[in-house]
């Protein structure tokens, strides 16, 4: 999937290759000899510089970001860095690589407590070719550093919204705060009994030996002294203003409750916004690499900003409360003092050391406050259901073990029922479409047999020409003349049967018992047989033509009924559950609809004008929004999907500032809105 995280890398990787490109030859061509002959002065020149760089350059490609390739693990990394510290002139006279990362980070760490620098003084030409590679493998490096932060921050906020969606839920929902109740009792429980001992044991520790009413009556006590702490909270949570509803009002335990689940709730909306503002300044102020002038001091700042951001978020634990202006004050104080050039192997183990303890410490006091605030574990959040499957699964698997037979029964039903949907409804519709397409004779549809048309009308013929011989007036019948008959017989023509019929009706009883009549009827009996027949037939050639269609028509509600049914499956599988069009299509819509509220909610208090920029926190939100829209690409068709994440693109794009982004999802609602609807 092509997130931002894909996009800044690849981006950054892109104009580090091309900077490469164009930088390296130029700087180590001078010390290359162009010509033909050689000498050994420039021999030995040559061959320093390749012993120097080769390995410098090997490591510069292996930490350089490929396209379509994917970014290097945090531990390959840190070997890579330690790799070229081996290899760094610099670093090798400065201190030992055999050292802990305490020691290895020292020279960079006690900067700025020190009134003396010690780099003050320190240049590099711009024409030392190694010193150069040096840098680009720092780059590089720092390039991977900052797509490994960003896509943490990016999965470390995002479940951050679902926790407080959930305790949302709880507070708004009937009886979702009775349930968290319940719930968590067994804690509550044990942790107030905990309390109550701690108490009472206190207060019986001028006792040598108590006794058992001493313990049952100090017991009480305390028990009767947290009671009333509870009841004077639950009071004071009561006074609260804007309460929600009167049950809670009533019931001073829920009350407690619902301060405690609204502090949780806080807790995780300040840790969301300490994320998205650390995330916002990550892509504000991330790594810069001009083309035409010169781009270390870039890297040096992002590092600085990676660094300066994970050492003031490690901080929420402490007593004094992290906001967001604090953190971008800490973030851009460290950043604001003049600094001389440091040498880039200093810049490495920089990096080492956030690899090493700045990114575990982070991610530890994020897990730490999701833990504690984010919602109950599934341990607590079910154990009600696995006490009731307990309680009341032996009388469930009595009744289903007596019922075993019956339960048998019925699972082989199911299977040969769906065998048999199987077979009848999917295989042989299927099978009769092929057929059809494949015109075999066999598989056609007839009403009636081929031959039964052309014996009967053979017999027609037959009739009427014996009848035609035997009632003529002349002796002989030519041969032309019994051709033309069986012509008009096989066009319907029956004129000689029809005369005599209708001279034989003049007398009906005497022709019926001494003439033609009943055989001029037996022959118009013969003509109606052949007449259904022809009739037949026409229907038969009609359904022919139309066997595809109707064999589709069979097996499409089959069809539709086994896709449903694998899908279902397959989202089940896949852990989607079965998360319908339409719901993806409103999540897309209520993202879209945070977006532009974020984008519209940016006045100045003070001047009431509204803002060119967005705060660093809601470019964070904002990016986490829209990692949400990029996983919505199959609500879209595909040949708009590609469209899709190139105007994500633009609306992350933050430098652009509020106008264009505003633009942007307006076209947006524009260009898309008819497939959310």
């Amino acid at each position: 999937m092509n997130t931002i995280v894909d996009d800044k890398v690849r981006s950054l990787s892109a104009q580090l290759e091309l900077l490469a490109s164009t930088t390296l030859p130029n700087l180590l061509a001078p010390r290359i000899p162009i010509s033909g002959s050689s000498t050994p002065t420039t021999d030995r020149v040559e061959d320093e510089l390749s012993s120097s760089t080769e390995p410098l350059l090997e490591v510069f490609n292996q930490l350089l970001v490929k396209p379509g390739g994917s970014l290097p693990s945090l531990g390959a990394l840190k070997a890579l860095l330690v790799r070229y510290l081996e290899k760094s002139p610099d670093a090798a006279s400065k201190r030992s690589i055999g050292k802990d990362a305490d020691s290895k980070v020292s020279a960079y760490s006690n900067l700025g407590e020190e009134d003396v620098d010690e780099w003050e003084e320190y240049e590099e030409s711009i024409t030392d070719g190694a010193k150069q590679i040096e840098w680009f493998v720092v780059a590089s490096a720092s390039v991977i550093l900052y797509g490994h932060m960003l896509g943490r921050f990016l999965n470390q906020t995002l479940p951050l919204a679902e926790d407080i969606y959930y305790w949302d839920s709880v507070m708004s929902e009937t009886g979702g705060l009775l349930t968290y109740s319940v719930q968590r009792a067994p804690l509550v429980v044990f942790s107030a009994s905990r309390e109550i001992y701690s108490d009472a044991r206190k207060h019986l520790r001028q006792t040598t030996a108590p006794s058992l009413s001493e313990w049952v009556e100090t017991l009480r006590s305390s028990f009767a002294r947290r009671r009333r702490v509870t009841r004077r909270l639950s009071i004071l949570t009561r006074a609260a203003p804007n309460p929600t509803s009167i049950f809670r009002l009533a019931m001073s335990p829920l009350s407690t409750l619902y301060k405690e689940v609204q502090t949780k709730q806080q807790r995780l909306k300040q840790l969301r916004n300490l994320q998205s503002a650390a995330l916002g300044i990550l892509v504000g102020e991330s790594i810069s690499l001009p083309a035409n002038s010169d781009w270390r001091p870039g890297v040096e700042r992002g590092v600085d900003v990676m660094e300066s951001i994970l050492k003031s978020l490690t901080s929420v634990t402490d007593n004094d409360v992290l906001t967001v202006d604090g953190l971008e004050s800490k973030v851009f104080s460290k950043l604001s003092g003049p600094k001389s050039r440091r040498p880039p192997y200093l810049m490495a183990e920089r990096m080492i050391r956030i690899t090493d303890d700045l990114l575990p410490l982070q991610s530890a006091v994020q897990k730490q406050v999701a833990k504690e605030a984010g919602k109950p574990s599934i341990w607590i959040r079910y154990w009600p259901l696995a006490l009731a499957t307990v309680t009341f699964g032996g009388t469930a698997l009595r009744i289903l073990f007596n019922r075993r037979a019956s339960i048998a029964q019925w699972g082989r039903d199911v299977a040969s029922t769906a065998r048999d949907f199987w077979y009848n409804w999917i295989v042989e519709p299927v099978s009769n479409i092929i057929s059809t397409i494949r015109h075999d004779e066999e598989a056609q549809v007839a009403i009636v047999s081929r031959k039964s048309l052309e014996a009967d009308m053979e017999s027609l013929e037959r009739m009427v020409v014996d009848f035609a011989v035997d009632t003529e007036s002349s002796a002989n019948i030519s041969a032309s003349q019994i051709s033309a008959i069986k012509r008009g017989v096989r066009e319907g023509d029956l004129s000689t049967v029809l005369r005599a019929y209708e001279k034989e009706l003049k007398s009906p009883v005497k022709n019926a018992l001494r003439g033609e009549l009943i055989r001029t009827l037996l022959i118009q009996v013969q003509k109606t047989k052949v007449d259904v027949e022809v009739a037949i037939t026409g229907i038969d050639r009609l359904l022919k033509s139309q066997e595809l269609v109707f064999g589709f028509v069979a097996a499409i509600p089959s069809s539709v009924i086994s896709w449903v049914i694998i899908k279902w499956y397959a989202r089940l599988y896949t852990g989607k559950g079965m998360k319908s069009r339409g719901e993806q299509r409103a999540t897309v819509i209520r993202t879209l609809g945070n977006i532009e509220r974020m984008l519209t909610v940016q006045a100045n208090s003070s001047r009431g004008q509204e803002a060119e920029w967005m705060s660093y926190s809601d470019q964070g939100l904002l990016l986490c929004e829209v990692h949400v829209l990029r996983n919505s690409l199959q609500i879209l068709p595909g040949q708009l999907r590609g469209d899709w994440i190139r105007d994500l693109g633009d609306l992350e794009n933050i430098k652009s500032g509020v106008h264009r982004q505003r633009d942007t999802i307006s076209r947006i609602w524009r260009v898309y809105g008819k497939f959310l609807t």
